[in-house]
């Protein structure tokens, strides 16, 4: 194998693909990146057996190929190597069948490959179950649902994002039982699709979209889900198993709705969360008074209490009213919104709220509140 390469466009799709390197022991093979040489382009693969990406290169001004094969190289050292060196080009040459010598201005590095045939056959297979998106669509569900599912494996499916389809509608819903982040969209064709993404994996693609306006293939399979994306592939498992009914958890009918400046009131709950951090209880109250004053406040036995007063943009009903939630997921659940002004939905004291906002019609999300003396 011997091919020249454009340093900058090589350590592009180093860096997509390094999202896939196992950094566990039991397989020291999938360490290693897999470059293979052949018909005048270049494919980049890795894989963690959780997720595998594959980097297509065939720009034939900034890539010459001279001989055709497949290594396995250390990938850790390998992008550090190209991260690293200055040249505008490197040439990468194999010797002996697992020496790789690299070449890069003055820059002579050798590098032992690893046994390419102990890398595992990944399949990057299309499906005939299809849908197309836009990057703009889905990294707004991503950002807007992944948040809210469970860091904990006890219940595998929470940690999971449910993707599924009526017709020609979409629901994708987050949820660790605590709260949940609910968020549609209509196409204009039918799908069939119900499976549960982990929820990393959606948060490691996130990461390798650079634009809005590209289109993203989704290749649904039984066990897995294929996102073609310009010249990436990224591939993840599915979570095996049934995802919670959460169609009937979001109440309609309410005691009373507060319209607040989203920026206004994630600053108060930030400055009114400030000793809870230090106990991790993260409870904070809220208090409607009958003359439609909201008050926030908390209290650390060890270190203070803090005390925040707003005045609403609009209360539906006038009533005395409290409630105890986390802070920390009214945070993360209102920084998901668009609209500069957000509804508080109350049902009960020790009952889940809602929270909507103008702009996001297609957006809900859910949080329980919790018992406090």
């Amino acid at each position: 194998m011997k091919f020249t390469i454009n340093r900058d466009l090589l350590l592009l799709n180093l860096m997509n693909v390094s999202r896939a390197l196992s950094t566990k022991a039991p397989m020291p093979i999938l360490t290693g990146i897999k470059i293979e040489a052949r018909n005048n382009c270049l494919f980049l693969t890795a894989s963690n057996n959780e997720i595998s990406i594959q980097s297509l290169i065939k720009d034939k001004r900034l890539l010459q190929i001279e001989e055709e094969g497949i290594i396995v190289v250390p990938g850790k050292y390998f992008i550090e190597i190209v991260r690293k060196t200055d040249s505008k080009d490197i040439d990468f040459s194999v010797f002996e069948e697992n020496i790789v010598k690299i070449l890069a201005d003055r820059s002579n590095f050798s590098l032992n490959a690893l046994d390419k045939d102990n890398y595992p056959f990944i399949s990057f297979s299309d499906s005939d179950n299809v849908m197309k998106l836009d990057v703009g669509n889905l990294r707004q569900i991503i950002r807007k649902t992944t948040f809210a599912t469970s860091l904990s494996e006890s219940r595998v499916i929470l940690t999971g994002v449910s993707f599924s389809t009526d017709g020609r509608k979409l629901e994708v819903v987050a949820t660790d039982s605590f709260r949940l982040a609910k968020k549609f969209m209509f196409f204009e064709n039918e799908y069939s699709i119900n499976v549960v993404i982990p929820s990393k994996s959606l948060d490691e693609l996130n990461k390798i979209f650079d634009d809005v306006d590209s289109i993203v293939e989704m290749h649904f399979s039984p066990t897995k889900v294929l996102f073609k994306y310009k010249n990436l592939l990224f591939q993840t498992r599915l979570i095996d198993g049934t995802f919670p009914n959460t169609s009937n958890l979001i109440p309609t009918d309410f005691l009373t709705s507060v319209k607040f400046n989203k920026n206004e009131l994630i600053s108060a709950i930030e400055r009114a969360s400030l000793f809870t951090t230090y106990d991790s209880s993260n409870i904070i109250k809220l208090t409607i008074h009958n003359d439609k004053t909201v008050e926030i406040d908390s209290t650390s036995n060890e270190i203070g209490t803090v005390k925040e007063e707003l005045t609403p943009l609009e209360c539906s009903k006038a009533l005395d009213f409290q409630i105890a939630f986390s802070s920390k997921y009214l945070l993360e659940a209102l920084k998901s919104f668009d609209s500069t002004e957000i509804n508080l939905h109350f049902t009960g004291e020790i009952k889940p709220f809602i929270i909507t906002g103008d702009y996001d019609v297609n957006l809900t999300q859910l949080i329980l509140p919790v018992r406090v003396s």
